[in-house]
């Protein structure tokens, strides 16, 4: 519900068609988020709840992916959001003082992926980097555990991590990887800058050699208890709210 309302808001989506039932449409119009210019500018096919389920299957047939039952009683078809590269990033940083960059370097589970974009539009990061090869799939049940965090966070897709890497550092960014492996606890006093580009490593190796030869820092968390490691989008929130909360860094 709330991946379809922020996909409506966002201007940028072109040729939204919602296909939805009668209380579908009634649950969407309850939100305060939206406003009745919002759903103006969308062509509304009201269904029965079983077309709605066999128009779903037809949408998931065409775009090529499996069917999952629509439990929400609404679909949105739109356009996808324009690709973006690296130059955005570089632009952005160029033209503002404070840019937070997110890179996910070989993250592929989509459940994971979603959590970590919907936490990173809480902490009003800018853009998350993903490389072309090796990551998750952005498919309906990504969108809609991202609840709506994707129009609000660029998603960057990058051929060259260590190119990119190198880029940012020539431009005064630091890269600041976190990982298991290293011996320092994550915190703020010696990376402190306007901007700043956090890394997080797939779930299984982490952060991989390549990148890991870029970093400017290396930071890990702390384990108190028996349990000595994190799921990526748990260790995701907090090292965002670490790095990216400015009353933390103001402190």
């Amino acid at each position: 519900l709330h991946s379809v309302a922020h996909a409506v808001r966002n201007l940028e989506r072109d040729r939204l068609e919602l296909y939805c039932t009668k209380d579908g449409l009634q649950q969407l119009e309850a939100l305060s988020i939206l406003k009745r210019e919002d759903l103006a500018r969308v062509k509304t096919i009201i269904c029965r709840p079983h077309d709605l389920q066999e128009k779903a299957k037809s949408l998931y047939d065409s775009s090529g992916q499996k069917y999952r039952r629509v439990t929400s009683q609404l679909i949105l078809k739109a356009e996808k959001n324009r690709t973006l590269d690296s130059s955005w990033v570089f632009d952005k940083v160029k033209k503002e003082d404070q840019v937070r960059i997110l890179c996910l370097d070989q993250v592929t589970d989509v459940h994971n992926a979603a959590a970590i974009f919907r936490t990173a539009a809480f902490y009003a990061v800018d853009c998350i980097i993903v490389s072309q090869k090796g990551n998750f799939g952005e498919g309906s049940t990504f969108y809609r555990i991202a609840s709506g965090a994707t129009e609000y966070v660029k998603a960057i897709k990058c051929s060259s991590l260590s190119k990119f890497f190198k880029t940012l550092k020539k431009m005064n960014v630091p890269i600041v990887g976190l990982t298991e492996h290293a011996n320092k606890e994550l915190n703020l006093n010696d990376h402190i800058g306007n901007s700043i580009c956090l890394v997080l490593g797939s779930e299984d190796k982490g952060l991989s050699n390549a990148t890991r030869r870029n970093l400017d820092y290396e930071c890990s968390i702390k384990a108190m208890g028996a349990i000595q490691s994190l799921n990526v989008s748990v260790a995701a929130a907090i090292a965002m709210d670490r790095i990216f909360n400015s009353d933390v860094k103001r402190a």
